[in-house]
C-alpha cells in the first residue's frame, strides 16, 4: 500500500479496505458483516455504513480481539463471535473479514468457519486497512463473491451494472435510476453488485451479456474478472448526467449491447429539456445568467468527470473548471481545464485552494471546511461524502434524467445564496 493510499484512508476523505467490504457485503439484503478485530476498526466501518444505510449496525458484530490473540491466534474469539449471532439473529449469510493486525496473524478463518457446523454460509477474507483504501477492499470484496459465481446461460439484452456502493452519496436514488433508464430501453438488469442487489440476483450476473461498470476504481476488476472466467464483455460506461449526457450514455450501452431502443428514453428526455430550458430563461430574465468566475468539483472520478460535462455543456457558464479527483483515474474530459488527483497532485490542489478568488465548489465537507478555514468565498452544494452540514432525504438522484432536474435546481439554488 503506498504512502499516499495510506494517508488518504487514514487522514483525509477515504477510508480504509475494511470499510470498503463491509460496505458491499452489508448492500446485499440478509447478510450480516464480522469484523475479526479490535472495536476499534469495527465502530469506524459500521458507523461510515450506519450513517447511509440506517439499521446496519443490527448486521454487524465484532470479535474484540486482544493482545494475547494476536500472539496466539484468533480462533477463540472468532468461535465466540460466530455463535453469538445464533442467540439474536438469523442471517442468510455472514461475511468475515479481518482487520489489518489480525491479516499478520495468518489464521485459516474460513477454515475455522467450515469446523463449526453453523446454519448459514460464511464467507471469509483479508481486508484491513495494509491492503489500500476503501476502492481496494470494495472490489476485493466484489471478487470474493465471484468466486461463487457459477457459469450461466447467457440471457439476451441484458446487463449487470457493476461499480455501484449504497454509501457513495445518493447510491441507492443512482442505481434505480439507472435500473429505470436501462428498462426503458428494453435492456434487462440482471443485478447491480453492492449497490443493493439481493444474492440470488448477484449469482445470475453471469448470464448477462454485457457488464456495464460505472465507477472504474470499485468495478473494473470484477468485470475483467468476469471476463476471464464467464466471457462476460464490458464496457467502462461512467455515470449519466444531464440529459445530453444521459442519452448519449444509453446511446453507447445499446451500440455496444446490440440491442435496446431509445424511443421512450428520447421522448422523457425531450420534455424534461423543453422544461428546464423555460425554467432557466425565466431565472435568467430576473436573476442573469447562470455564471460563476470559477468552478471546482471534488469528488469520485466517475461523478467529477460526467457532472463537469454536463455543467459545463448544458447548464452553466464559466471562465476556469476544475477538477480534483478523490481516487486515481486514468479518464479525462475537455470539460475540465484541470484535472488533479487528491494526495498525488497535493503541490498544485494547495495552489488551487490559495488562488481561489470565489466561484462554484462542488464536493463534499472537507472541502468545504477547507475554504471556511482559509477565510475564502464559494457557493455549492455536496455532491460526495462526508456531508456534515447538508442532509438528503429524497428519493431524487444525482444522475439520469431524474437527477438532472435536481443538479439543475440545485445549481439555481447556489447562485441565488451566492
Amino acid at each position: 500500500m503506498s504512502r499516499s493510499e495510506w494517508e488518504a484512508a487514514c487522514h483525509h476523505g477515504s477510508t480504509c479496505a475494511l470499510t470498503g467490504s463491509a460496505a458491499f457485503f452489508d448492500s446485499i439484503p440478509g447478510s450480516f458483516t464480522v469484523v475479526n478485530g479490535p472495536l476499534w476498526c469495527y465502530f469506524y466501518a459500521m458507523k461510515y455504513v450506519d450513517n447511509e444505510n440506517p439499521m446496519a449496525s443490527m448486521r454487524f458484530s465484532c470479535t474484540q480481539v486482544g493482545p494475547n490473540s494476536l500472539v496466539y491466534g484468533t480462533e477463540d474469539d472468532l468461535r465466540k463471535g460466530l455463535s453469538s449471532i445464533e442467540t439474536y439473529a438469523k442471517p442468510e449469510r455472514v461475511f468475515v473479514e479481518n482487520n489489518c493486525s489480525v491479516s499478520l496473524v495468518g489464521d485459516d478463518v474460513q477454515g475455522i468457519a467450515d469446523q463449526m457446523d453453523l446454519p448459514w454460509p460464511v464467507y471469509a477474507m483479508d481486508s484491513g486497512g495494509m491492503k489500500g483504501s476503501f476502492e481496494a477492499g470494495y472490489f476485493a470484496a466484489s471478487l470474493r463473491i465471484e468466486k461463487e459465481m457459477k457459469t450461466k446461460e447467457k440471457i439476451p439484452a441484458s446487463v449487470n451494472v457493476l461499480g455501484l456502493s449504497t454509501v457513495h452519496m445518493k447510491g441507492r436514488e443512482d442505481a434505480e435510476e439507472i435500473r429505470r433508464l436501462l428498462s426503458l430501453c428494453g435492456i434487462r438488469v440482471i443485478s447491480m453488485p453492492g449497490g443493493g442487489s439481493n444474492w440470488d440476483d448477484i449469482m445470475d450476473a453471469p448470464s448477462a451479456s454485457l457488464n456495464i461498470v460505472v465507477r472504474d476504481e470499485l468495478g473494473l476488476s470484477l468485470a475483467k474478472q468476469m471476463e476471464r472466467d464467464f466471457g462476460t464483455p464490458y464496457m467502462s460506461s461512467g455515470l449519466p448526467y444531464g440529459t445530453d449526457g444521459t442519452m448519449t450514455w444509453l446511446s453507447e450501452i445499446i451500440e455496444k449491447l446490440g440491442a435496446g431502443e431509445l424511443t421512450r428514453a428520447s421522448h422523457e428526455a425531450a420534455k424534461l429539456k423543453e422544461f428546464l430550458l423555460r425554467k432557466g430563461n425565466n431565472l435568467e430574465s430576473l436573476w442573469g445568467p447562470l455564471w460563476f468566475d470559477a468552478v471546482l468539483i471534488s469528488a469520485p472520478p466517475s461523478e467529477a468527470l460526467g457532472i463537469a460535462e454536463a455543467i459545463r455543456s448544458e447548464w452553466i457558464d464559466t471562465a476556469r473548471l476544475c477538477i480534483h479527483a478523490q481516487c486515481e483515474t486514468e479518464k479525462s474530459t475537455p470539460a475540465a481545464d484541470a484535472i488533479r488527483v487528491v494526495m498525488k497532485n497535493e503541490k498544485e490542489i494547495a495552489k488551487d485552494y490559495e488562488d481561489w478568488q470565489g466561484g462554484l465548489v462542488l464536493s463534499s465537507s472537507h472541502e468545504t471546511h477547507l475554504l471556511r478555514r482559509m477565510g475564502r468565498s464559494f457557493t455549492g452544494f455536496h455532491i460526495a461524502l462526508p456531508s456534515h452540514d447538508e442532509v438528503h432525504f429524497s428519493d431524487l438522484p444525482q444522475c439520469g434524467l431524474r437527477g438532472a432536474g435536481y443538479l439543475y435546481e440545485q445549481l439555481w439554488n447556489a447562485k441565488l445564496r451566492k
